[in-house]
Order: structure tokens, then C-alpha cells, then sequence
């Protein structure tokens, strides 16, 4: 099986629409007098604007409807969920979703300092204590490969029991400034209200397929250097990880920082060379089989752009 790895996830997808109308909502409310914590006044165009692009137009399946309501700088009040805040963090502001004779539900976006694992330690700790952990069935394998510095560095979700409720916590690192942080509380509901609504956290279905292991290790960028994704895929008997950076940096150094990565991930260095502008090196993979891997770093013709390739296959998976 061969997955394309790529882009957001859904949840996350989703929230980065919900709070660009939130932003907007929190510069109506310095802009036309709105207190700290106070919803947009009635008649704020604008503020009716971003709430009605994150309302669906559309009824639900069971014909109930949804309202939204923006809150710049304070969570929702009365939401029925104390959501714990990051020391030092700055709350950029919430929104409460209302659909008909359900349970509110409300996303909420912090500006957090410190790095992810952090960030989602606090969230592991203090949902903990309120009863919600990470679900008790097989995650998602994390992808290895070149980590984007634009991009969510942490997604978890904390579940109480296999349904409602749950809280997903998605984490984007920024360079130079705090993470941008965004969180999701769905309420338990009633059985009524719930069967149009899915958790991640059900087990129905059974466990997910096998999923081949992870042969690449994580690279994360030097500071300073911003990294993008360009593609990657797994499954099979190759792995690969593509990427572009944008930085003065020669191929050879590009691929002297990444090869001490593979090497604390317990890759065995084979060969290699650098001769401006390609450096590159032959790698023996960790782990059953004969798995080999490659590192390639090539200077393109633009100013400070340089193309990045991992890989590992196991020659003998291709029949050869």
C-alpha cells in the first residue's frame, strides 16, 4: 500500500478557515471599541461577515442548523469546558459553534511560546486531569522524512472514552515568533444529537490495516532555514521525502547538518561526496531487511534555493 503523505489534516484544515474569520473579529473589536472578552456587537458588518463564512448556509443531516459567534481575546463563556491555557500564552480569541438542540461546541486559537513537545505535554498533563487522554487505538504512523518549519509540528487528540467528548490540540510552529496553537472541544451529546457526529476517538470500524514501519527519521531544518515539504510517500519497499529550502547555504552544509541526524537515528554512513552544486551520501539503514538509504542536496539555479531528497529501499522488496 502506498499512501501520499501531504497538506493539513481535515481537523486542522478546517480550524485555519475558522480563525482567519477570528483574527478579523479581534481587529473589529480594537477597532470599534469592543472590550476584551466581548462578543461583536450587533450590526458590526465585518464581524457578521467572518461569522457567517464559518456558519454553513446548509441544514444538517437531521435538518438542525448552526449559528456561530466570535469572541476576540476570551473563550465562550458558559461553554460547559474550562480549557487549560499555556503560561505565558496570549489568547487570540474563540468561536462557539451552536447547532440546534445540541451541546455547544467551540475552537479556541493561543499564541504559545516554547517549542511543540511542550506545548503538547501541558495539554497531555492538564487534560489528563480533567479525564481525557489520547485514544486507546493504533495512531496514525507519524511521517518521517524533512520536517516543514511552515506547518503543524504536533496534532493529538484527548478522548474520554471511545465517543463524546474529545479535545484535539493542533500545534504550528512559526519561525521566530510563538506557536500558533488551535484547539477543538466537541461536548458529549445526547444520543439524538449525536448520531450525526463522529469522534475520533471510536473504535468502530476495528483497527486500522498493518502499516509498513517507518524507515525514514525525522529532519528538522537548521535554525534559521525554512524548510518546505514537497512531497513524500511510504508503503512498499521505498520511502522517500522531498523538500525545498530557502537559505544561503551550500549543498555540502545542507547535507552535513541532515547526515548527524541520520547518524543519531542509527543510519550507518556508506559514501558520499560534495562538489558544488551537488552533495550527496549513501547510507545503510537500521532495522530488518536490507534496507539502504540516500541523501541528496542540489543547488538550483535560483538565488538560495536548494532541492532536498531522502530515501530508503530495500532492493530485494522489488523483486531484484
Amino acid at each position: 500500500m502506498r499512501l501520499l503523505l501531504g497538506g493539513l489534516t481535515a481537523v486542522a484544515l478546517t480550524l485555519v478557515i475558522a480563525f482567519t474569520a477570528v483574527e478579523l473579529a479581534s481587529q473589529v473589536g480594537d477597532i470599534r471599541g469592543g472590550g476584551q472578552g466581548a462578543a461583536p456587537a450587533p450590526g458590526d458588518d465585518l464581524a457578521e461577515l467572518a461569522a457567517r463564512l464559518v456558519a454553513p448556509p446548509y441544514p444538517m443531516p437531521d435538518g438542525s442548523t448552526q449559528t456561530v459567534t466570535l469572541h476576540p481575546a476570551a473563550l465562550p463563556p458558559n461553554a460547559g469546558f474550562d480549557l487549560p491555557i499555556p503560561p505565558g500564552s496570549h489568547l487570540v480569541g474563540s468561536l462557539l459553534r451552536q447547532r440546534t438542540n445540541a451541546n455547544p461546541s467551540f475552537d479556541a486559537v493561543l499564541d504559545v511560546p516554547g517549542n511543540a513537545d511542550d506545548v503538547t505535554s501541558f495539554y497531555e498533563r492538564e487534560l489528563g486531569k480533567k479525564g481525557l487522554t489520547p485514544p486507546q487505538i493504533p495512531q496514525q504512523m507519524q511521517p518521517g522524512g524533512f520536517q516543514g518549519s511552515i506547518g503543524p509540528a504536533k496534532g493529538s487528540t484527548f478522548c474520554k472514552g471511545d465517543g463524546l467528548p474529545y479535545v484535539s490540540v493542533s500545534v504550528f510552529s512559526r519561525l521566530n515568533a510563538a506557536n500558533d496553537v488551535r484547539v477543538h472541544f466537541e461536548p458529549a451529546q445526547s444520543a439524538s444529537a449525536q448520531q450525526f457526529m463522529g469522534s475520533p476517538c471510536s473504535q468502530k470500524g476495528g483497527p486500522p490495516p498493518a502499516m509498513t514501519a517507518q524507515r525514514l527519521p525525522a529532519l528538522r531544518a537548521p535554525d534559521g532555514v525554512v524548510l518546505q515539504s514537497s512531497g513524500a510517500s511510504f508503503g512498499g519497499p521505498r520511502q522517500q521525502s522531498d523538500a525545498v529550502a530557502n537559505t544561503s547555504k551550500t549543498a555540502a552544509e545542507l547535507e552535513s547538518f541532515f547526515a548527524q541526524q541520520l547518524a543519531a537515528a542509527g543510519w550507518t554512513r556508506v559514501a558520499g561526496a560534495a562538489n558544488a552544486p551537488l552533495a550527496f551520501s549513501t547510507w545503510k539503514v537500521p532495522g530488518d531487511g536490507d534496507w539502504q538509504g540516500v541523501l541528496i542536496v542540489l543547488e538550483m539555479p535560483s538565488k538560495d534555493r536548494r532541492s532536498l531528497m531522502l530515501r530508503a529501499e530495500s532492493p530485494t522488496g522489488f523483486g531484484y
